[in-house]
């Protein structure tokens, strides 16, 4: 009799049970797609991310995953961008800048121009972690890392002094034989010379050259069993920068942010990233539903409102283990890895020409 009344009730009762299981298989569908444990990094993270990602498999967080990733990163004496044999400011003096973020509570370390000591990645987790502060630059974080019983030592080598010595000689960069000479008296008398190297050369151009040549930087992203997520930068710097020079890798906002959602690190030409915040917008972006790779597109889109030449390299994570890789540079590439994987994969970055 029931039915007979309603006769439209059998109809809506299976509508439902179909909405149902439709529901029931996509929050399935979800779970698949979901990665238990992700970690990504840049062309130079290979020789890290599998020790990251036995962490992560592990049950470790992705604080521990990104430093001990980046150490063994900073260790290698044949990567001329990071760490150890970095590449060394006008001086010849090796200038290290690194940082550290924490997603679930955005607290943050940082240091900058830091010389003798091996592994700023560590210094910076340090400072988030036992200071009232967020970034020691210099002498204070050089002392704060004695402190702390940090190795104080020489972190560049006879390959390292090499490097340098091509290109004071002009081997590795393009110049006019006679700014040779006053490069090299720069490096003797820098105070006396600088004015006049200046004015007499093209010194931005020279910069800008590097930016493309002899660019670096390690990021390192993990998110963890927790759901916890990190970001991890350290780097050597621009070749041949002023003395005390220090780029967006260890400015949290500029070269690195994460949240709870999502995180990002970028590599490239510092100064114009300094400039545009690219971490944090992009990070917004992700925050505002866009994918990873739609975010950091945004990012790399930026350049174009300054209209100045540069390399940018956008690395970026979100809370489901989705990853992307952008560049205005072809040919560049990151590593990544996850919780269905046994070892990391190498993958092309998306490239966009400006």
């Amino acid at each position: 009799m029931f039915c007979k009344r309603y006769p439209n009730f059998i109809g809506f009762d299976i509508y439902i049970r179909v909405i149902g299981n439709i529901l029931l298989l996509l929050f399935f569908i979800f779970l698949i797609m979901t990665k238990d444990y992700v970690i990504c990094g840049t062309r130079n993270s290979n020789i890290g991310l599998p020790t990251g990602l036995k962490i992560l498999s592990e049950g470790g967080c992705a604080l521990d995953a990104v430093e001990e990733s980046i150490k063994l990163i900073e260790n290698n004496p044949y990567d001329i961008t990071v760490g150890f044999n970095g590449f060394p400011n006008l001086m010849g003096i090796v200038e290290l800048d690194a940082s550290i973020m924490e997603g679930k509570t955005r607290r943050a370390g940082a240091v900058a121009a830091v010389k003798n000591f091996r592994h700023p990645i560590s210094i910076a987790r340090k400072v988030m972690e036992l200071t009232p502060h967020a970034f020691l630059v210099g002498e204070g974080a050089e002392r704060f890392a004695r402190a702390l019983d940090f190795k104080e030592e020489a972190i560049i080598d006879e390959l390292g002094i090499k490097n340098y010595h091509n290109v004071m000689e002009g081997k590795d960069l393009e110049m006019p034989s006679e700014a040779q000479k006053l490069v090299r008296e720069l490096f003797m008398r820098f105070d006396v010379h600088l004015k006049n190297v200046m004015e007499e050369y093209p010194v931005m151009e020279w910069y800008r050259k590097f930016s493309f040549d002899k660019h670096g930087t390690t990021n390192v992203i993990a998110l963890d069993q927790k759901g916890d997520l990190a970001v991890g930068v350290s780097t050597s710097g621009l070749a041949m920068k002023f003395p005390g020079r220090v780029g967006d890798s260890p400015v949290i906002g500029a070269g690195i942010y994460c949240t709870d959602k999502a995180g990002a690190a970028c590599t490239g030409t510092g100064e114009l990233v300094l400039r545009l915040s690219i971490a944090r917008l992009v990070v917004d972006r992700m925050e505002n539903n866009f994918q990873p790779e739609a975010a950091a597109e945004t990012g790399i889109l930026e350049l174009k409102k300054i209209q100045e030449e540069g390399v940018l390299h956008i690395l970026t994570l979100d809370k489901f283990g989705r990853s992307a890789g952008v560049t205005n540079k072809s040919g560049l590439y990151h590593y990544y890895a996850d919780s269905t994987m046994d070892d990391i994969e190498k993958k092309a970055s998306t490239y966009m020409k400006l």
